[in-house]
């Protein structure tokens, strides 16, 4: 569950909290702008914005904020002012979470519709305007939070999901430490084995289709699109090419990937080049060999370099060093 989630779920059960949110990151620093940490009237914290001495003086005020005290921000040297050793500075927003409660409440049902908006924060400390305000968008341009003049921007992107097409143990590997680091997981597969009967009520799985078949899993899980990590990862080479066809020309995806050799990839780009859907641009946004190049072999070992390279994704957005390196049309 992400920092505002958590913040709202704690607010409507009548807990008195501040919100730190670091909204500027000059030089080496811990964290990257937009990071959160709840805190309460008692100094008790959820999360981190970087830890040490700094992490220290946000909470002492954070509890000052949640007992009564005004919105206030907060500037540090990560050197000359709580003896850091990073060498930059960051700059936080301090706020008391109920004043926005409404509109905390707003915002995850726009994610939770998949709905694009952004959530924008008034960094003055102006009493005489609403603190947060939901606007809603005809896309999102932007992944990242951004300020303009003395305005946080944090677009409202739908829960990252992973879409697994097979529950094998490859699959479930994945799923379980996918989950771990807060991706929704659903498997999609047609159950001829078993394998997602087997699942059953898993922990870290949020949604399973009984089914293969494009078509059945959208209708399911609602429409794949710029928050989804899809991985192919089934049993059978000819289900495998047959999912890859469908979801090839899906341009809007976080992520595409697809496990096997070399050569069956080769092969598959060979065939979907001759039907017109494997151009070079879409090809190259396809990740295969699935995962980061580390050697791994086991279903615990892909799933790290698995689940790896989809966090290098979601922070860093372009290619990895890491990455296999691209398949040619023939190996």
């Amino acid at each position: 569950m992400d920092m505002l989630a958590q913040a709202l779920v704690q607010a409507e059960a009548g807990a008195a909290l501040a919100l730190v949110t670091v909204i500027g990151v000059r030089g080496s620093a811990p964290r990257h702008l937009g990071t959160k940490m709840l805190v309460g009237a008692d100094g008790a914290t959820v999360g981190t914005v970087g830890g040490g001495q700094v992490e220290q003086e946000a909470a002492r005020l954070a509890a000052e904020v949640a007992a009564g005290a005004p919105a206030r921000r907060l500037r540090s040297h990560l050197v000359s002012d709580l003896a850091g050793r990073c060498g930059g500075t960051m700059e936080f927003w301090i706020e008391p979470v109920g004043l926005s409660l409404g509109v905390l409440q707003e915002a995850q049902a726009c994610r939770g519709r998949r709905q694009p908006a952004v959530l924008i924060t008034d960094l003055t400390g102006d009493l005489t305007a609403p603190p947060k305000r939901v606007e809603l968008r005809d896309r999102l341009a932007e992944r990242h939070p951004y300020c303009e003049g003395e305005q946080l921007i944090e677009p409202l992107w739908p829960p990252e999901r992973v879409i697994l097409f097979g529950a094998g143990h490859v699959a479930q590997a994945i799923g379980r430490l996918a989950a771990e680091v807060d991706f929704e997981v659903a498997v999609c597969d047609d159950d001829e084995t078993g394998a997602l009967s087997a699942l059953g009520r898993s922990s870290w799985l949020r949604a399973s289709v009984d089914s293969f078949d494009v078509r059945d899993v959208e209708a399911t899980l609602g429409p794949l699109g710029l928050a989804d990590y899809v991985l192919i990862v089934t049993r059978d080479h000819a289900m495998d090419e047959r999912i890859l066809e469908r979801l090839l020309p899906r341009d809007g995806l976080a992520y595409l990937g697809l496990i096997g050799s070399r050569r069956k990839i080769g092969g598959f780009r060979k065939r979907l080049t001759a039907k017109g859907l494997a151009s070079p641009e879409r090809w190259a946004r396809l990740r295969a060999p699935i995962g980061l190049d580390l050697g791994a072999e086991t279903p615990a070992e892909i799933a790290v370099a698995v689940v790896a390279q989809l966090v290098h994704v979601r922070r860093r957005s372009g290619a990895s060093a890491l990455d296999y390196a691209p398949v040619a049309e023939e190996i």
